[in-house]
């Protein structure tokens, strides 16, 4: 499947209401998933996820400074040296 780039051609608004009438989507198909477990419902699922990866990913792009992820932290420790057993 393509990679869709919802940055181009969209504004933050309309791809905000992209990715709200698509999680509204992935509530009733995890629903109808879990009641009849068909593998045309998991594409499903999978088809809207993928849309709803590209719209965070849109989102990210069009208002880093609302929409970015927050960065890793990393903890570094530090071993005294001077201990010997």
């Amino acid at each position: 499947m393509a990679t869709i780039d919802y940055s181009v051609g969209f504004s933050v608004t309309e791809i905000e209401e992209i990715l709200a009438v698509h999680k509204q989507e992935l509530k009733k198909t995890l629903t109808a998933y879990a009641n009849d477990g068909s593998s045309y419902t998991k594409r499903h699922i999978d088809e809207i996820h993928t849309v709803i990866k590209a719209c965070q990913d849109a989102l990210v792009k069009l208002a880093p400074e609302r929409y970015q992820r927050q960065g890793r932290t990393v903890a570094v420790s530090h071993v005294d040296s001077r201990f010997r057993m």
